[in-house]
């Protein structure tokens, strides 16, 4: 090989240890973890079953969650429709954290994660999960599981009112709205799906375009909202004896025996970008 070919072959070998250098002087390591958008937060989501009619969870429990932050008439409809809801700041009570079964270990990104139990009368089982959300993004909380056949009855002041739903499953639809203040304001609204997905025309600024999905029920009375501070708690079950309420198809299922379930909702972190713009006031009631 000649002089000449040996010193270009020189060079083209030190090309790429000329280009990492120039990429690590920069800055601009492919590395570098995503950064959160400035309007996202991050929720942190337990759904705990545990022994149905147990009075630890269903009375004991709730001495320590503070369900007066919602109007008497927003709690009025979810006792009728065999709901509970209420809210925990500051320090976390002890029973509550006993049956979320709290560790060190992070809940799993975007997945849920489910605790080993072999007993369930000693530790109830626990699902675990992040879920991530920018401002108004609409997100979905699945409570229950497929209901071959259901028989609804729901209560409104009208009076009773409902009907029987083939492939049932209820879901708590979420959406987070950060505040200038650090807080983190949340809108939950009970959903039910049923039947085999369809496909429909939905319009989109102006534009049709076709969607694939199954029918669903969303009780816009039954929406509310509250407002988190980081580690704040919303907590929401059902009433034991409300059988056949909407409420009770959200939070039990029967399997060798029937349990009762506890959705426990935390803000685990929000990016208080003081530049962004909050939503408009949402309605509690």
């Amino acid at each position: 090989m000649s002089c000449a070919c040996r010193r270009g072959a020189v060079l083209l070998a030190l090309l790429p240890m000329a280009g990492c250098a120039t990429m690590i002087r920069q800055g601009k390591s492919p590395l570098l973890p995503a950064q959160m958008s400035p309007d996202s937060v991050v929720l942190d989501i337990f759904l705990v079953r545990f022994p149905f009619g147990d009075p630890d969870a269903n009375e004991k429990l709730w001495e320590e969650i503070d369900e007066q932050p919602f109007s008497p008439r927003l709690r009025q409809r979810w006792s009728r429709n065999g709901f509970r809801v209420g809210l925990v700041t500051g320090q976390m009570p002890i029973d509550l954290s006993k049956i979320m079964e709290l560790s060190d270990k992070p809940p799993a990104n975007g997945k849920l994660e489910q605790t080993a139990v072999k007993n369930l009368d000693a530790k109830p089982r626990v699902l675990r999960r992040h879920l991530q959300l920018r401002a108004g993004q609409r997100g979905l909380v699945q409570t229950s599981g497929v209901y071959q056949q259901l028989p609804l009855v729901l209560s409104d002041q009208g009076g009773l009112c409902g009907g029987t739903y083939s492939l049932a499953q209820g879901m708590f639809a979420i959406k987070a709205f950060p505040q200038p203040d650090g807080q983190v304001r949340l809108e939950v609204t009970p959903e039910l799906y049923h039947d085999q997905p369809q496909q429909r025309f939905v319009a989109n600024q102006g534009v049709m375009r076709l969607e694939v999905g199954r029918p669903k029920l969303v009780f816009d009375d039954l929406a509310l909202a509250a407002n988190l501070s980081p580690g704040g708690l919303l907590v929401l079950s059902s009433l034991p004896n409300r059988p056949g309420s909407l409420g009770h198809y959200f939070f039990t299922e029967k399997g060798d025996r029937q349990e009762q379930k506890l959705l426990v909702i935390r803000l685990s972190q929000t990016q208080n970008d003081p530049l962004f713009e909050p939503s408009p006031t949402l309605k509690t009631e």
